[in-house]
């Protein structure tokens, strides 16, 4: 059992610089007709507040490892863009919810958009049985980690 979560260890290990080369493009680069430039901290924000729909500050952070300083600075920037908004939370009223504004979440769009164009190019190129080995792997790797 060691040996298989050492496995599992060094999969990861090799996997997340992978994955930053060949699919985190999306977030290192805007298309050209792109109305707001936003680095990839930015967009990662933007992504997770969509899902998350609501989601606190502090919440937010723990998602993108990132300390109050740098967090705050990062929504402060996003807010200025137009792109979030801060609300306060109904049951709650000492939370404040991160929301995407309607150019946030047009902004959003454009992101998927890019994203499925480079999963597409790179993925596309495999034969069907990959694709599919490759969709149930990591079905199974974010059920496991939902657990955890």
């Amino acid at each position: 059992m060691d040996k298989q979560i050492e496995e599992i260890e060094q999969l990861f290990t090799e996997f997340i610089p992978l994955y930053h080369k060949k699919l985190s493009l999306i977030f290192r680069k805007d298309d050209e007709d792109m109305e707001y430039k936003c680095n990839k901290n930015q967009k990662r924000a933007i992504l997770l507040i969509r899902k998350e729909r609501g989601v606190i500050l502090s919440e937010l952070g723990r998602y993108l490892d990132l300390r109050k300083g740098s967090l705050t600075s990062l929504i402060d920037s996003l807010e200025r863009a137009g792109l979030v908004e801060r609300r306060l939370d109904k049951q709650d009223r000492r939370k404040t919810k991160l929301f995407l504004t309607a150019a946030g979440e047009e902004y959003y769009q454009q992101i998927m958009l890019q994203s499925k164009r480079t999963y597409y190019k790179l993925f596309s190129k495999l034969p069907k049985e990959e694709i599919e080995k490759c969709r149930n792997g990591l079905k199974d790797v974010v059920s496991v980690l939902k657990i955890l």
